[in-house]
Order: structure tokens, then C-alpha cells, then sequence
């Protein structure tokens, strides 16, 4: 069981994306007849962690965890916090993900916040990382942000509270008004047949002729693990469901899995061999090894870490190796590779991002090397709120199959060959010839969608010397504007929140203020992904927003 340890990290992170990929692009098939899947917690970036375990993400499908028809918007991110499951290559012994299904917990309108409530669920907040993964904030620095009414998703698992059951949450993120469906995941419970009602928590869902069941051969019943959508919002603390899925965790015969979450099933039992971890059973055996922690630190209510094989005769997974995490080194370590983005500092202020998730320091930074856009750095940190808090920064030698993002002018377009370069960028792009092709997912763009001049913002992935880089996302962006007297604009891009009209607003983890001369478009709305510019206002030390718009995506 793969794990960084704090002494050594860097080499790790750097070891964990020095993987060659091939310059045809394409995707990443099965590789062979064995099936591999992982199930847990995204805490890292440079491929991307799952429960701790870095997997190969090079090639990777992403989408929404859903059902045919379902309300999930079409474009998935994966982001930090998020629950995921993924298909895995069969025939690799590392974790590499053909398919990463993005599966919240719970998405809906905050009814309550002492407890907070989602849709009928209780969702409990962590903060410790010895308990579990510590809850993310996206469009929140805090819980205390948290308002009746707000919309949310929200990624975790239920463990049990008194009284019931509650969501411990890895992940917060605030979402638009402007949608009204709802998801809910959970045990079924009160079943009534004749009712045609069920109860998810403290939730009572109402099925009949319009709701799709699937699988369709499958009858409900108490105990199951489910997946309800309702096309309108919670009325009463009642839902219609128009979209019921039977999650049952049964993998292929011998399939190598991968799984991480909070223990449930010991009832007591100490040892307890026979933990539940997500829907799994689990069977731990005498030749069960603990990477970290002892059988007997197996207990309802912690998390760990279990990588083994599923025996589909049983419906167990027996494990090979667990991690108890309370017991391990390095628990709550965030890690991040990649590029450098929206870096803006002023008066012992830093943001900026690395692969999509915000990163801050203070005076307890261990800085290896100077940060600024476009640099490629490794970070070490830990989730304070609504970011990481890094505690070390270097910056690793560029390798093959590094993933970069910038934002930046095309030049040198060549529609023939299907390659440009880039202007206005640090000296890791500014020589650097980006290749796009089928692969390459555009966003914003019309029929002819490359020209010279346009600023885009482009995620890529080196392929080594000579082959340059392979890009997989562009969008479209905007001509930055100019700020007065000429100064340095900075840009950001995150959820938009605490907006005062005409006065102030933030963006992401950025506080700004309105000015005369600041656009705001109308879409900008709470819980709306917003692209924002803004300069830094020396005399009084603020940054003011020039201009800010809907994001197509983070």
C-alpha cells in the first residue's frame, strides 16, 4: 500500500509521474482479461490519490457516477475531497484508471445547519485528519458559511451518530440556485411496499409508475445500498424519486480492488476480521498484513485503507493489505504536482493553484524554490478550510508525463499538423510545441475553433523530449483586461460568493472589491464557477475586480 512519507516526498511524488506516454495520445484500454477497481477518497493530485495511493490517471475517462437520463451536468472534474470509484487496468500491477466515476453523496438545499442538513441528511463536518479525510470547502471557507437554503454537494459516507446516521463529510462545495434536482445515497430503511415509500436517513422517498429502478429485475428492500434522484426539490422532507440505482458491490471474480473509507460492521467485535467499508464486506485473515495499525485497531467509526481480491462466491473482499489510518505517518498529507496558476501575492498574501485546487502558505513554508505562474512545483500540505495550506514547496525536474495547466496567447498555429506554441508563459512553455487532436476536448470554441491571438486555458501532459506536449482541455478565454496606470492584472477562477452589489464579492479564496470600472457580468451569481480579473489597488491594499464572468468549467 502505497503511501509518502514526509522525509521523502518529493522523490515520491516525482517518481509517481515519470510515466511515459505514448505520442499517438489515445486512451487507456483494459490491457489484458483482469479487472482492478479502486473506491475512496481523492486526497492528491500528480495523477491523482485515491485513499492515499497514487493512480495513473494519463488517458482516463471522467464522468458523473449516474443512471440514463440522469441530472448530472455533462462535464466532470475530479477535485480534491471527492468520493470516486474507478475501473482499473486489469493487466497493471499499479492503480491506473481507465474510468473515474465522480459519485457524491448527497446533492441538494440546506434545511437546517445545527445539525447541517442536506435533503434530509445529517452532514457532519471533520476536522481531524486521525478520524478521516478532513472536509474540503469549495465557494466556503467554513462550515460557519453555511446558510439555510444554500445548495450543495456534498462527497462522504455515512457512519453512525446517535439517533441514526450521518454524512461525515471529505467535501462541501457550493453550487448554483438555479438547479433544483436532488441526489441522495444511503441504506434503505421503513420500507413500505403498499406506500410505495422508503426512508435514505431522514429522508422519505416516494417511488411509483414514474420512477426507473436499476437494475430492472431487482425488487427493493431494506438494507440495500442506493442511489435516489428526484427532478424536484424536497418538499417536507419528502422526496419523489424519478431515478432509483442499486449500488451492489459486486465485483468481477478475483477481481484486485482497492477501497478506502470509514469502518462500519465490528459491532463490538475485537479483533473485528469482517469490517463493512463502503458496502464491501471485507475479510480479514491471518495472512491479512497491516501496513499500518493492528487487527485490533479495527474499529466502527475509523477509516482505513484495504487493497485485496473479491471473491464473488462469498461477496467478500479478502484483504491482502489494510492501513489503519489513524496509525499512519502521514495522515491528512495533501500532495500536488503540476504547474503553477492564478499565482497572485501582495502584502503576505499568496494564492495560486496546482492541477485546479487552491494552495496558500505562511510563515512555516519550507520553500524549496521561488513560486510564480507557470512554475512546475511539488507541494506538501494539509486542508484548511477552503484550500491547502503548504507546508513544503519544491520544484521537480520536468518528466515525461507531467501534467501541466496555463493559461495563455496561441502562436504559431499550424492547423495541418495540429500544433502551436505559446506566448506570454514562463520558460517551462514559452519553446514548447502543444499538439492537439482527437483527444482534445475544446470548451467555448465555434466550428474553427484555434486562431492566433486567442488567450486559452489548456491542460497538458508532456510526453518527453521531442515529442512535446499533448493537450486534453482547452477553453476558450478572455483578452485580459488592462488594469489602470498599466499595472499587473492577476486572474483566478472559483466559486462566487459574499457578493455585495456595487461594493465587493469573492471569488475562489480571493476578496475583492467593486469598483467603477468593474464588469460584472450577469450570470455571476452565488455558487456560480466565476472567472475573475482583478490588480492590486497599492494604496490601499486591495485587490479590485476588473472584470468577472461564468466559468465553463474549473
Amino acid at each position: 500500500m502505497t503511501r509518502i512519507n514526509p522525509r521523502s516526498w518529493l522523490a515520491g511524488i516525482t517518481a509517481a509521474v515519470a510515466l511515459f506516454v505514448s505520442a499517438c495520445g489515445g486512451g487507456v484500454g483494459s490491457g489484458g482479461t483482469g479487472s482492478a477497481a479502486a473506491v475512496g477518497t481523492v486526497d492528491g493530485f500528480g495523477s491523482i490519490f485515491i485513499g492515499g495511493e497514487r493512480c495513473d490517471d494519463l488517458g482516463a475517462r471522467i464522468e458523473y457516477d449516474t443512471v440514463a437520463g440522469g441530472p448530472e451536468p455533462a462535464q466532470a472534474e475530479v477535485k480534491l475531497g471527492m468520493r470516486v470509484e474507478a475501473d482499473l487496468d486489469g493487466a497493471s500491477a499499479a492503480c491506473k484508471i481507465v474510468v473515474a466515476r465522480i459519485a457524491p453523496e448527497v446533492v441538494g438545499v440546506v434545511s437546517a445547519t445545527s445539525p447541517l442538513t442536506v435533503a434530509g441528511a445529517q452532514v457532519q463536518v471533520n476536522t481531524d485528519p486521525l478520524v478521516g479525510p478532513v472536509t474540503v470547502f469549495d465557494g466556503y471557507d467554513s462550515a460557519a458559511d453555511i446558510t439555510l437554503g444554500d445548495r450543495v454537494e456534498v462527497h462522504g459516507k455515512a457512519v453512525a451518530v446517535a439517533g441514526g446516521v450521518a454524512i461525515r463529510a471529505t467535501r462541501i462545495e457550493r453550487k448554483p440556485a438555479t438547479d433544483t434536482w436532488v441526489r441522495v445515497a444511503g441504506v434503505i430503511s421503513n420500507l413500505n411496499p403498499t406506500a410505495q415509500t422508503f426512508a435514505l436517513g431522514g429522508l422519505t422517498v416516494s417511488y411509483g409508475i414514474g420512477t426507473t429502478i436499476f437494475p430492472g429485475n431487482v425488487a427493493l428492500a431494506n438494507g440495500q445500498t442506493v442511489a435516489m434522484w428526484s427532478l424536484a426539490p424536497v418538499t417536507g422532507n419528502t422526496a419523489t424519486a424519478r431515478f432509483i440505482r442499486v449500488l451492489r458491490r459486486n465485483f468481477p471474480h478475483q477481481a484486485a480492488v482497492r477501497i478506502e473509507g470509514p469502518i462500519s460492521g465490528c459491532n463490538g467485535a475485537n479483533p473485528c476480521t469482517a469490517p463493512v467499508i463502503d458496502g464491501v464486506q471485507v475479510q480479514i485473515t491471518a495472512a491479512t498484513t497491516f501496513t499500518f495499525g493492528s487487527p485490533s485497531d479495527v474499529v466502527d467509526g475509523g477509516t482505513m485503507h484495504v487493497r485485496g481480491t473479491f471473491d464473488a462466491a462469498t461477496g467478500t473482499l479478502v484483504a491482502s493489505a489494510v492501513a489503519v489510518r489513524r496509525f499512519d505517518p502521514d495522515v491528512g498529507l495533501v500532495t500536488l504536482l503540476g504547474t503553477v496558476t492564478e499565482f497572485s501575492s501582495a502584502a503576505g498574501e499568496t494564492h495560486f493553484r496546482v492541477r485546479g485546487v487552491p494552495v496558500t502558505t505562511n510563515g512555516s513554508t519550507n520553500f524549496g524554490c521561488a513560486v510564480e505562474d507557470g512554475k512546475l512545483v511539488a507541494v506538501a500540505g494539509r486542508i484548511v478550510g477552503a484550500s491547502v495550506l503548504a507546508t513544503r514547496i519544491d520544484c521537480p525536474a520536468l518528466a515525461a508525463g507531467t501534467v501541466v495547466d496555463v493559461y495563455a496567447q496561441i502562436t504559431d498555429l499550424d492547423t495541418t499538423a495540429r500544433t502551436f506554441r505559446l506566448g506570454g508563459v514562463g520558460p517551462l512553455l514559452s519553446l514548447a510545441t502543444l499538439h492537439y487532436g482527437d483527444v482534445t476536448a475544446f470548451h467555448g470554441f465555434g466550428s474553427n475553433p484555434l486562431a492566433n491571438g486567442q488567450y486559452v486555458a489548456l491542460r497538458a501532459v508532456y510526453r518527453g523530449p521531442g515529442d512535446g506536449f499533448l493537450v486534453t482541455r482547452i477553453v476558450l478565454d478572455d483578452t485580459p483586461p488592462t488594469a489602470p496606470g498599466g499595472g499587473v492584472v492577476f486572474r483566478t477562477i472559483g466559486i462566487a460568493r459574499q457578493i455585495v452589489p456595487g461594493t465587493s464579492l469573492r471569488v475562489g479564496t480571493i476578496p475583492m472589491t467593486i469598483d467603477a470600472g468593474t464588469v460584472i457580468d450577469p450570470g455571476v451569481a452565488p455558487g456560480v464557477v466565476a472567472r475573475a480579473w482583478f490588480y492590486r489597488d497599492v494604496p490601499n491594499a486591495r485587490w479590485i475586480a476588473l472584470l468577472v464572468k461564468p466559468a465553463p468549467l474549473l
